[in-house]
């Protein structure tokens, strides 16, 4: 079997497949009810003609002329017929057909059909003929495809009669020390030097190669480590002031609303004038500021408590409280620790900076007797509250604190 005779016979089937399309858009042609219609399908038609064409001269037709100048003549015959359909049917959609036109437009029709079908019947003749070519040479095939089975055989006998005559070389000399590496290398937990190879061989230097991919690797894995662990922690973390994020502060508060059976107190701090101090001292300075401010704000609260920076000079506390007397004398604290100790600038004078907060307290239980998102909401609610009670402090004079509604009112609940 060449190689050019599976083309040929994939050629002629696809010739087939070709000609048995063109009734289909023949009659396509003839139903068209606008130009645009008409247009498509005989531009398909001309598409199917120019293939068969092409096919027709490619196809091998040695000794069978006669049978390529009737393919040839039909071909030609259908696209005249073609041509003609398309100058009635345009007639026919513009209204100016006679009765002899559609006439001839059915003539034709079935004409095109007839063709169609011969067409098709004289290209399954050369597929038929390639096909018997074929199945003649199969039995030929099969011979060969046997003998090139037994070549198979032996050639497989003597890869495995030379592979048994150096089984125990490479046993002792190879498999050994490889089974070794790769149980070292399989332990979820290894030192490089375990992988020291004594010798001078190939082998050798491949464990040498391999202690040192284990040593780059867990040196990477360290600095991946340390780096998923500083993003880890800046995704939480304010990085200007170290102090929690937001997105840090509603975790843990929402938690500890859940949790708690103590009153929850939400401040909202914010430091008085400090565009003030940005614009005169720089923004510079007003980091080296917030970073001081942060830091006594820190220290003025509990180990447990939250504080985030909720944005600019603003910051938010979350804190377990017994009373509004208990949560009053924290933040009094807080704020002599911030009033009465200044920043330091270099070269300059020291800037004194108070803070403006607002205070509100969540009742125990609340979180859970609003449902799942009962303390989403309620955080979100004491938010506000603080955060008014603060616009309130700020609008009084600001260095004040003041407490909210809610504060007020449950604080008189309370025993």
């Amino acid at each position: 079997m060449t190689n050019s005779e599976i083309p040929d016979l994939m050629t002629s089937v696809r010739m087939v497949q070709q000609v048995e399309s063109l009734p289909r858009l023949t009659g396509l042609m003839i139903a068209s009810t606008t130009q645009a219609d008409r247009r498509t399908a005989m531009v398909e038609l001309n598409d199917r003609m120019a293939w068969i064409a092409h096919m027709t001269d490619i196809l091998p037709l040695p000794g069978n002329e006669n049978l390529l100048l009737e393919l040839r003549e039909t071909q030609s015959v259908l696209l005249s017929n073609i041509e003609r359909l398309n100058t009635l049917v345009r007639v026919r959609i513009d209204g100016d057909a006679l009765d002899s036109d559609l006439e001839e437009i059915q003539m034709l029709s079935a004409a095109n059909q007839a063709l169609s079908g011969k067409l098709s019947v004289q290209t399954g003749y050369f597929a038929a003929e390639m096909r018997e070519q074929m199945f003649s040479q199969s039995s030929q095939l099969q011979s060969e495809i046997d003998q090139h089975q037994r070549d198979l055989f032996l050639l497989t006998l003597f890869v495995l009669l030379s592979t048994l005559l150096f089984a125990l070389y490479f046993e002792f000399k190879v498999v050994r020390r490889i089974l070794r590496m790769q149980r070292v290398v399989s332990k979820v937990e290894l030192t490089p030097d375990e992988l020291n190879d004594h010798g001078r061989d190939e082998i050798t230097q491949l464990a040498e190669t391999v202690k040192s991919y284990v040593q780059r690797i867990q040196s990477q894995e360290a600095r991946m480590k340390q780096v998923h662990d500083e993003l880890a922690f800046l995704a939480e973390h304010d990085s200007l002031t170290g102090l929690a994020n937001r997105r840090h502060l509603y975790v843990a508060a929402r938690r500890l609303l859940e949790q708690s059976l103590q009153p929850i107190c939400v401040a909202v701090l914010d430091i008085d004038y400090f565009k003030q101090v940005n614009d005169r001292y720089g923004h510079a300075n007003g980091d080296r500021a917030l970073i001081h401010i942060s830091q006594l704000i820190r220290d003025s609260l509990r180990d447990n408590d939250i504080l985030a920076r909720f944005g600019g000079e603003e910051f938010a506390a979350v804190l377990p409280v017994r009373s509004l007397e208990d949560t009053l004398a924290i933040f009094d604290k807080l704020c002599r620790n911030v009033s009465h100790n200044p920043v330091n600038l270099d070269g300059r004078e020291p800037i004194y900076l108070t803070l403006s907060i607002g205070l509100t307290l969540v009742e125990p239980g609340t979180a859970l007797a609003e449902g799942d998102e009962g303390a989403l909401d309620a955080l979100n609610a004491a938010l506000k509250e603080a955060d008014d009670a603060l616009y309130e402090a700020k609008g009084s004079g600001r260095n004040k604190i003041c407490l909210s509604r809610t504060a007020q009112a449950l604080e008189e609940a309370l025993p």
